[in-house]
């Protein structure tokens, strides 16, 4: 629910750290003028109109042994070696190198694209769970002190561990709090079963031992005591009142909102656009005719997703080939096969967005780069971006944000 500008960094942000190729069409909406494509020119020599010669080219470009930014160094998907590059498979300017796009894409009526009411209609069920989401980690608990503790009770405490009475690292919550459950195992032991029958304010000289398979090597097998103070015993939680002052409080900094009224309207709107933008993502990807998908475009955004969970990989310490048994893929063929819907669609929308892009003559340059990210995330400085991304993918990434905020803007609310 925070400012769109915002949501597009975090977006950003999330695929510069995993490597992802896709974006996330739900909140992925920048705020421009109906009028704002007026500075871009049509450039009909740098779109690509001759399939039938250069496609064939343009896949083995794409997935051949190159050292440029427009060619693959990795090739099929049995030999996918991390070494993919997003902008893999793009002309300078963003677009798929060798496809006449309009092969393949149906055009529409992207500049009156018809949305259900009961797509932009914003529920009060909807704005009342978001308010719910936004006062819920505010709440307090009523802080019971007149009965013994029970199973179950979610309980405040403190405490400080021993060994041989010498306290160990790692063992003492320095009158911090903290909340656990009563005849629970969340700590080791029968720990938290013996604060059971404790009242309040009480000190429990807790007795247990580590156990002999402890991460911790020094511990292991070792008795430790524990003196346990119990604070309180939570109670019913106490939802804070949503009042101007919560709203100045936790809001005017971050997002300029200051009173009720001003976030409930700033919660409509941003559930309104997320509402009609994955109802745009829906639409262009299954409901727009396209004749077939080019192999280039499926490769990519195999590649595309092989790439993303090879980072995941890494970040484990692991190779793609030893990481995807974990998540249920018995191999990286595997993985893409139960991948296709998704790599599908990001095919489609990509077709689709180059499709009504090219129709509507638009070409993106550094410049425009620079602007998009001056307005929206405050800086002039893409160079992260391009250094993983590649320029071309990033002029692809920001005429898309913009061809689909075109599609929003001219929509017919019916």
């Amino acid at each position: 629910m925070k400012s769109k500008k915002t949501m597009l960094f975090v977006v950003l942000a999330l695929l510069a750290l995993l490597m992802v190729a896709g974006c996330n069409r739900d909140t992925n909406t920048v705020d421009n003028e109906d009028n704002e494509y007026n500075n871009y020119q049509s450039d009909t020599n740098n779109v690509p109109t001759n399939e039938e010669n250069n496609q064939a080219d343009a896949t083995d470009h794409a997935f051949g042994n190159n050292d440029d930014n427009t060619g693959a160094r990795t090739g099929t998907i049995e030999n996918f070696d991390g070494t993919f590059f997003f902008s893999y498979g793009l002309d300078e300017n963003g677009y798929w190198q060798g496809i006449s796009i309009l092969d393949h894409v149906e055009m529409f009526n992207y500049m009156a694209l018809t949305i259900p009411a009961s797509v932009h209609q914003v529920s009060q069920h909807s704005i009342d769970e978001i308010i719910d989401s936004i006062l819920s980690p505010h709440a307090t608990f009523a802080n019971i002190t007149d009965r013994e503790v029970v199973s179950g009770d979610r309980i405040n405490i403190d405490f400080v561990g021993s060994i041989d009475g010498v306290e160990f690292a790692g063992g003492n919550t320095h009158g911090g709090g903290m909340y656990v459950t009563a005849g629970s195992t969340e700590f080791i032991g029968d720990f938290l079963f013996q604060l059971i029958g404790h009242m309040p304010g009480s000190v429990v000289y807790v007795e247990v031992p580590f156990p002999d398979d402890y991460h911790e090597e020094s511990l292991a097998g070792l008795d430790a005591l524990f003196v346990t103070t119990i604070n309180h015993i939570a109670g019913a939680e106490v939802m804070p009142e949503l009042t101007d002052d919560f709203v100045a409080e936790n809001f005017a900094s971050s997002m300029g909102l200051s009173t009720v009224n001003e976030l409930l309207e700033d919660i409509g709107t941003f559930l309104q656009s997320s509402a009609v933008m994955e109802y745009i993502y829906n639409h262009v990807t299954t409901q727009v005719v396209i004749s077939s998908i080019p192999e280039v475009v499926i490769r990519h955004h195999e590649q595309s997703l092989l790439q993303q969970h090879a980072e995941q990989a890494i970040q484990w310490g692991m190779e793609l080939e030893d990481f995807l048994p974990i998540m249920g893929f018995d191999s990286i063929q595997d993985f893409i096969d139960a991948s296709q819907e998704e790599i599908e669609s990001e095919a489609r929308f990509s077709l689709v967005m180059q499709a009504v892009a090219q129709d509507m003559g638009m070409i993106i340059t550094s410049a425009d780069i620079t602007d998009f990210f001056i307005e929206h995330f405050d800086t002039n400085d893409f160079s992260m971006f391009e250094e993983i991304y590649g320029l071309p993918w990033l002029k692809q990434f920001v005429r898309n944000e913009l061809v689909m905020d075109f599609i929003r803007n001219n929509a017919v609310m019916a």
